[in-house]
């Protein structure tokens, strides 16, 4: 599937995670700028669900070991795309820890971050909710299931 064709489709953003540090990963959306930090849009299939769709490009395309997708979904609308939803999930590896090329295998740029450092930074974050839904997710303040983040 091209990218001309993304508007057409749902998408999931997995949010890959350091638990123990509580990092997330992130690639700027403009290699060169790094003026904002994003996560990867992999668009989903006709009658695929959102961990299956990050499931499926987590493993096939980037090469990642086994990984646990949180029970949290958040949702929102699309800005690029206003019929379609766009779904953030969090992913962490099954076994003790990513190893370590998990950056460079999502994309050569990728930086671990915290909130806090982003936060501090003034550091644009697309989506913008991102920052709160993480800090609901450490914080266990989110419930388990999908969550607007509208």
């Amino acid at each position: 599937m091209n990218d001309a064709h993304l508007d057409d489709y749902d998408v999931v953003r997995p949010v890959v995670i350091d638990s123990s540090k509580h990092l997330l990963l992130l690639i700027p959306s403009e290699p060169e700028q790094e003026t904002c930090w994003t996560l990867p849009t992999v668009p989903m299939r006709s009658g695929e669900t959102c961990r299956r769709a990050a499931t499926r490009h987590l493993r096939s395309v980037v090469h990642l070991p086994a990984l646990r997708i949180a029970p949290l979904v958040g949702r929102l609308s699309r800005r690029d795309a206003p019929q379609g939803a766009q779904y953030v999930l969090v992913v962490r590896p099954t076994a003790e820890g990513w190893p370590p090329y998990v950056h460079f295998a999502l994309a050569p740029e990728a930086r671990w971050w915290t909130t806090t450092e982003l936060r501090s930074a003034g550091v644009q974050v697309e989506p913008a909710e991102l920052l709160d839904f993480m800090d609901g997710y450490w914080g266990g303040w989110l419930p388990d299931g999908e969550v607007s983040l509208e």
